[in-house]
């Protein structure tokens, strides 16, 4: 893997992090605000929750930009482990949602 290859991917990881961040913040503030001008209302309980949501999907996010970006460089050691961590990932969301 060529330090241009390192670099481009460290730099498309921030931006899935930062976007991540960025949506889940915007979410959960527009229902915070949204939460004290009109109690009860049902958009707010949305937008907590999909904020809720987008910040614990950023991670899993992380991984398959990961998976991708070393497929694309044949580094086969690093996918099948990235790939292992996803199925972790992936196992303990299922066993929270039981």
């Amino acid at each position: 893997m060529s330090a241009d290859d390192t670099r481009q991917t460290e730099v498309m990881l921030g931006h899935v992090l930062t976007a991540g961040t960025r949506l889940s913040t915007a979410c959960l503030s527009a229902g915070l605000v949204l939460t004290f001008a009109f109690p009860g209302a049902r958009i707010t309980a949305i937008l907590l929750a999909m904020g809720i949501l987008v910040l614990m999907a950023t991670p899993l996010a992380r991984v398959v930009v990961s998976i991708v970006a070393f497929a694309r460089q044949h580094d086969w050691k690093f996918v099948l482990l990235a790939s292992a961590v996803l199925a972790l990932l992936l196992g303990s969301v299922g066993v929270a949602l039981r």
